[in-house]
């Protein structure tokens, strides 16, 4: 075989090879296509990567001042703080016609990722935006209405919420946002009362459990009517319950304060 013979063998096998490297490549930048839940957006049969609750204690009135605070901070807090892929919770515990204490879900959706999570090689980026916004943020905006009612409930059961919350959790890691004055006032405690419990007695009667990979952030509502040493009391019972059960607190931080 002569010299040029190889020469044009070598070029042909380099095309080839150079065909199946761009096969390839363009195989792996076609976007994937996904079984997508319509009234949550989450990726059916797939792992979510990180959960994501929101707790808003609202068994208590608040003024259009608080509600636009936390309305303020529900944008800013979530534009950089929620994977693709990943669920948002946002709870509101407040109270029904009869006093009885309830759980209102306000939000429930999978972030369908952002401009910042677009591949301009084989998507449109700005779809990719209309879509964040259509079926993401607007809905939270609608948000802001359902806080402005008036809490009713003559009852506050945190702990309880807490492990329902927990152990509905189905990802691997969870983030749990509680913004409360933490006052419990439940079925079997009522930190109104003179005595707090030990932290021994809540973890008795509310554990959770001990290798859950769930980091929890407390920003709370400083009330006027309790004394500092009270506040201070019912955020280190909280802080030592969580810790104590393996739950990372990440932050206790004040919100506001209010009557």
């Amino acid at each position: 075989m002569s010299r040029d013979d190889l020469k044009g063998i070598a070029i042909i096998l380099l095309l080839l090879s150079l065909g199946v490297s761009a096969f390839v490549f363009a195989y792996k930048l076609k976007p994937k296509e996904y079984n997508v839940d319509k009234s949550t957006m989450c990726l059916k049969k797939k792992p979510i990567p990180l959960t994501k609750v929101i707790l808003i204690d609202k068994s208590d009135q608040w003024s259009s001042a608080n509600v636009e605070k936390i309305d303020e901070w529900l944008s800013k807090h979530l534009e950089d703080n929620l994977p693709m892929n990943s669920r948002l919770n946002i709870l509101s515990l407040s109270g029904s016609k009869d006093k009885e204490t309830k759980i209102d879900k306000l939000f429930d959706k999978c972030s369908p990722g952002s401009e910042e999570d677009c591949n301009a090689l084989y998507e449109n980026c700005r779809d990719v935006r209309a879509r964040f916004v259509n079926a993401f943020e607007d809905p939270l905006f609608e948000i802001t209405t359902m806080l402005s009612r008036s809490g009713t409930a003559e009852t506050s059961p945190l702990f309880e919420t807490m492990t329902t919350i927990v152990d509905a959790i189905e990802s691997k890691k969870a983030e749990i946002d509680i913004i409360s004055d933490f006052m419990e006032n439940g079925h079997k405690f009522n930190f109104y009362k003179s005595t707090l419990p030990s932290v021994k007695e809540l973890i008795k009667e509310y554990p959770l459990p001990s290798n859950a990979k769930i980091t929890v952030y407390m920003y709370v509502i400083e009330r006027r009517r309790y004394k500092i040493e009270r506040i201070n009391a019912v955020k280190k019972l909280w802080r030592d319950y969580f810790v104590q059960q393996g739950i990372r607190v990440k932050e206790v931080k004040r919100f506001f304060i209010t009557d």
